[in-house]
């Protein structure tokens, strides 16, 4: 194991932002290309709307450990 993953393992806030951005890429990725079928772009399109969420739930949760880090010390 690279000293960078063994990084990114210490750090399940960062192993998570890094999952979370490489599924946006591949997400926007298929929206940008040609579906065979509505559904299946309306399943893309529906996929980046929950990441978008995830994102959002994402960030309330690191600011809350942030916050409760800042009152221990």
């Amino acid at each position: 194991m690279t000293e960078t993953n063994k990084t990114i393992k210490r750090y399940p806030t960062l192993e998570c932002s890094l999952a979370m951005s490489k599924a946006k890429g591949n997400l926007k990725f298929l929206a940008e290309s040609d579906m065979a079928t509505f559904t299946q772009g309306e399943a893309v399109a529906d996929a980046l709307n929950a990441l978008q969420q995830a994102y959002k739930e994402f960030d309330k949760v690191t600011k809350e450990l942030s916050e409760l880090r800042d009152g221990l010390k």
